[in-house]
């Protein structure tokens, strides 16, 4: 239970203190500016009772102007620093909260639903502009404005009236704590939670507009996401049946609190203990003990969503991430990358099971010495494309060891790691921006003529050039404007730019037809010349030419050979061939590989 304030949240308070601190002088200014105003009418109006003219009385108006000009100044600045300070906090939250989600990486990513986690980023965060610009003040301003004003009153007004008035102010944040508790117990975070998966679901089924309509369930997808919006009205009436509780009782302190006094007052006034002039200042100030806690409740209503977003933001921020950075790790001891990395890897006895109990891969041994080419194949499943995750570090083997230059790739700093290795993934992952930034992806800074010229060689050039606006054209989501092969051309070309060392190609030419194969395969042999290859693939166009081809089975390599000493031994790599060729009889593509499987009477 975090009680009135969640004070996690001054983690983020870094350069948005000063902010903090104007809207709080600014609304202490403020307050005094309209005390003096309301003396200055009380002195008014016991003036006029005392037969005095209005003439007589300018030097009060003109006081009474004055305050008012600085109570409007006051709330000017009020409002800007407290736009200011939300915006700072905000700007923080999202720069450490990106930072921590890119640390806990793709093995936490593939177990959450992304627009779950956007809601969080952006919706989430905005939420706390309530409850960091105006509630967080306010709390300080409740606290002190009442002792500010017992002490005047105690000492120029009335004490007995001044501790009538003050005995009832706790009450109201009293309340708030006592309620918010309870809210805390009976609701959870139920209310963000609803709306999260609310914002979720509704991206998703925007994104995924064209194939509910080919499946006609574009209905039903509405019901469902009628039904989510009623479960997020449940939850906040949930927690706005125990704000009623809190509203009422901040109601009715200010009400009795200010009517007991004002009685007793009057008793005195009657009985002689107690002069006009001090119950016309009862009667004007007397409210003002309740002013700020009353916007308490007001701010901390506002500040709801907030507060609810706030847990969902911390929670997120407390989960450990599976992969730690040995550069964080060491960071006091200036951990150095290697100055000279020999580009070979290695697999030794590597076992690795997606969350500890659904084996992948069971003690698999390789290597792929610098310069050379390594093809591993087998059927869907088989544990291939989790081989480069591995060398990505998106997950840790639990036994066994993958070495990069002879170097356990643990004790690598992961930008390093990942800067020597460019992939060219079965589905190239493009941004819904232009052409040249997903292409400056594999190189930030480069020149526009070395964007055209990695695009040529990626046989990608020409196509670009023919889209409305050239390099400058967006691409739309997930790059949609685009074919299959033409965004294994734009990923072919961001590879380029990257220049790494390793290559690894995850079936880059399966989600392609012939025509579109025979003109990637031209740009990978283009991209493959000097380089480390590790290449997963079922093409036999793209592997035939491997120096070595690892065939993998159930997570376990259990063929090693090139490809004619693999059609040879009429195993498992000579029945995929063997699919292959049946399958696909017309397809020039694997024309030879056939041929060499017909040569070595496999039909």
């Amino acid at each position: 239970m975090q009680g009135i304030v969640d004070k996690r949240i001054f983690r983020f308070s870094a350069g948005a203190r000063k902010w903090i601190a104007v809207t709080f002088f600014s609304g202490l200014m403020g307050s005094l500016a309209n005390i003096v105003l309301l003396l200055l009418a009380g002195r008014v109006i016991v003036g006029i009772y005392a037969g005095r003219t209005l003439v007589s009385m300018t030097e009060i108006f003109l006081g009474m102007f004055i305050c008012l000009g600085l109570r409007a100044t006051a709330e000017w600045s009020r409002d800007v620093s407290a736009q200011r300070s939300a915006g700072v906090v905000k700007a923080n939250i999202r720069k450490v909260l990106y930072a921590h989600l890119l640390r806990l990486g793709p093995a936490f990513m593939e177990h959450r639903n992304s627009g779950a986690l956007a809601a969080t980023m952006v919706d989430g965060i905005e939420a706390l502009d309530p409850y960091v610009s105006l509630y967080l003040p306010y709390i300080a301003l409740s606290l002190i404005m009442p002792v500010l004003l017992f002490l005047g009153f105690a000492f120029y007004v009335d004490l007995l009236s001044a501790a009538i008035l003050f005995a009832f102010v706790p009450l109201v944040p009293l309340s708030i704590v006592f309620f918010t508790n309870l809210d805390e117990w009976r609701s959870g975070r139920q209310a963000w939670d609803a709306y999260r998966e609310l914002s979720s679901y509704f991206a998703d089924s925007l994104q995924g507009i064209v194939t509910l309509k080919l499946f006609h369930q574009v209905d039903a997808r509405g019901r469902m996401l009628h039904k989510r919006s009623a479960n997020l009205e449940a939850a906040l009436v949930k927690s706005l049946k125990l704000y009623f509780g809190v509203s009422f009782i901040s109601e009715v302190v200010p009400v009795l609190g200010y009517s007991v006094t004002l009685i007793v007052a009057s008793f005195r006034l009657s009985e002689g203990s107690l002069s006009l002039d001090r119950l016309v200042m009862v009667l004007f100030l007397g409210s003002l003990f309740y002013e700020h806690v009353s916007h308490l409740l007001l701010y901390h209503h506002y500040s709801l969503l907030g507060r609810r977003s706030a847990q969902a933001i911390f929670s997120l921020l407390d989960r450990k991430p599976e992969i730690e950075d040995p550069a964080e790790q060491n960071a006091t001891s200036n951990l150095d990358a290697p100055a000279v990395l020999n580009p070979c890897i290695k697999f030794e006895a590597v076992s690795f099971a997606y969350g500890g109990d659904r084996p992948v891969l069971k003690d698999i041994s390789f290597e792929v010495s610098a310069g050379s080419t390594v093809a591993l194949v087998g059927a869907t499943g088989a544990g291939k494309s989790t081989v480069i995750d591995l060398l990505y570090r998106f997950h840790d083997p639990q036994r066994g060891r993958v070495l990069l230059g002879g170097y356990d790739i643990r004790t690598l700093p992961l930008d390093f790691l990942r800067s020597q290795m460019a992939l060219v993934a079965q589905e190239a992952y493009l941004f819904y921006d232009t052409v040249e930034r997903n292409l400056r992806l594999g190189k930030p800074d480069a020149k526009p003529e070395e964007l055209v010229e990695a695009a040529r060689s990626a046989s990608a050039h020409e196509f670009i050039m023919a889209l409305p606006e050239g390099y400058e054209t967006i691409l739309g989501e997930r790059g949609v404007r685009l074919s299959g092969g033409e965004k294994q051309r734009i990923a072919i070309a961001r590879a380029l730019l990257k220049d790494a060392p390793i290559l690894l190609l995850d079936e880059p030419t399966s989600s392609v037809d012939a025509e579109n194969e025979a003109s990637i395969q031209k740009a990978l042999d283009l991209l493959k010349s000097n380089r480390t290859v590790l290449i997963i693939a079922h093409r036999l166009s793209t592997v035939r030419n491997a120096d070595r081809i690892l065939v993998m089975d159930h997570g376990q390599i259990v063929e090693s050979g090139t490809h004619s000493e693999l059609i040879k031994k009429r195993g498992i790599y000579s029945k995929l061939v063997a699919a292959q060729c049946l399958d696909r009889p017309s397809d020039g593509v694997d024309r030879n590989s056939c041929k060499d499987f017909e040569h070595e009477g496999g039909r």
